[in-house]
């Protein structure tokens, strides 16, 4: 599957990885998907900003591969197997990997310091945060 809007300069990324992204859902390993943020906003991602980089960063797929909507959102899928068994399915659909390449700016990412941020999001939790320095 060619797509224009992709750059020349991109990375493969498997379909679950791919799939996990544009779902919020797990269908790849999430040092892989952990990894693949790192690329497509090209900074360092710690575990708990994957959820506000996956907010950008899920669009930005769908911009790229519009007929991935809603591909994996709704079916009902549980267990490691099942998750293999459906991600192989739709590897027959859409091929085992697509190109990403990093995202544009304009899609709105912004590096946010690892420490900075979970002392914020403890703060919205009320909970206290010990950082050591």
């Amino acid at each position: 599957m060619e797509n224009q809007k992709v750059s020349e300069e991109v990375r493969w990324f498997d379909l679950g990885i791919i799939l996990s992204l544009t779902t919020y859902r797990m269908y790849a390993e999430m040092k892989d998907i952990q990894n693949a943020l790192q690329y497509i906003v090209n900074d360092s991602i710690y575990t708990h900003q994957i959820p506000r980089v996956a907010d950008l960063v899920g669009p930005y797929i769908l911009s790229l591969y519009p007929e991935l909507e809603g591909v994996g959102v709704y079916e009902n899928v549980r267990g490691k197997e099942a998750v293999l068994e459906f991600v192989s399915s739709q590897k027959e659909i859409f091929g085992s990997s697509l190109p990403v390449a990093k995202m544009p700016k304009d899609f709105g990412y912004t590096h946010i310091d690892p420490v900075n941020e979970l002392i914020e999001m403890k703060s919205e939790n009320n909970t206290k945060v010990i950082v050591i320095k």
